[in-house]
């Protein structure tokens, strides 16, 4: 099994793991204001993060891998130790927790939970995110004028045939690598993708919108997804661009599986995030046995000054 490499991994001290089990118990419950987790909450965890040192090395080496313009954008958390001791419910609200040292969680979605379940669906579109086959590299709720700053997704269950491997790969780096010309169509609005009801948090449908915004992060976006291109007329010069920003995306990209407890935080900023299909033969795998991840989004603005 390919893991991500070391170098993003950040694991969790033994004793910050003891501490957080103790904490949760006596911290307000992860209730929301207009999508976004209560301003209660947020300060009540964040003093657990004041109290801690290795609860602040840990949130510095996630800042530093996901914030670094020159790094990859991206982060893996070992989770699966709290989940193990606490269980998945308690261990849910200890993840929240963590989060919220990096951003404001944000739950986008109005009919789902803050955690948003991506199980494992064979009768829809293979593609999407909770479908069986390629998910192709894409920033999340793309069509929006403030997509979230950080998308995290938590394995609680990798597949047990043992396929399904992430994808990531830098945005900035793959722009730079692309012709003045193709850079100046993927500037003009001209994109769609999706639908765009019943969310709250990220701003207004953006429709049609430009890939490139002319802003850096960690203000502007790379508003790439490789799955517009389906429905893009292949003779227009805006999908040969498009194609051509895939094709540098895909040939950085990294990949490996997430196993139990690797919790994914993508900063969308700087970043693409995507799977591979599944292995085969999921229809003879149990529904409650096939792939499932957690996904929550993050606010992120104003969270260093914290």
């Amino acid at each position: 099994m390919t893991t991500a490499p070391s170098t993003y991994r950040v694991p969790l001290p033994e004793t910050l793991v003891e501490l957080l089990g103790k904490r949760v118990v006596d911290l307000p419950a992860a209730e929301l204001d207009r999508g976004l987790l209560r301003e209660e909450a947020s300060g009540a965890y964040d003093r657990v993060r004041a109290e801690s040192p290795e609860a602040q090395i840990v949130v510095r080496r996630c800042r530093d891998l996901l914030n670094d313009p020159e790094g990859d954008g991206f982060a893996v958390i070992e989770v699966g130790p709290l989940l193990d001791r606490y269980g998945l419910d308690e261990g849910q609200q200890i993840a929240t927790l963590l989060l919220s040292w990096l951003g404001r969680p944000l739950r986008a979605f109005d009919k789902w939970p803050l955690w948003k379940p991506l199980g494992t669906n064979l009768t829809i579109d293979p593609m999407r995110a909770t479908g069986s086959g390629y998910n192709p590299l894409h920033i999340d709720v793309v069509n929006a004028t403030e997509p979230p700053d950080y998308s995290a997704l938590l394995c609680v269950r990798p597949d047990p045939r043992g396929e399904g491997y992430s994808i990531v790969s830098q945005l900035r780096r793959a722009v730079d690598r692309l012709s003045d010309g193709e850079r100046a169509f993927l500037a003009e609005p001209v994109f769609r993708d999706g639908a765009f009801y019943d969310l709250t948090g990220v701003g207004k449908e953006y429709d049609p919108f430009p890939v490139l915004d002319g802003l850096l992060a960690p203000e502007g976006f790379v508003r790439f997804t490789a799955k517009m291109l389906p429905d893009m007329d292949p003779r227009e010069p805006h999908t040969s661009a498009v194609r051509a920003l895939e094709r540098e995306l895909i040939a950085e990209q990294q990949k490996f599986l997430l196993g139990f407890g690797d919790l994914i935080i993508v900063n969308q900023h700087l970043c693409v995030h995507g799977r591979e299909a599944l292995g085969r033969g999921q229809d003879e795998v149990p529904e409650e046995q096939r792939r499932l991840l957690w996904q929550m989004f993050l606010r992120t603005a104003g969270a260093d000054a914290r």
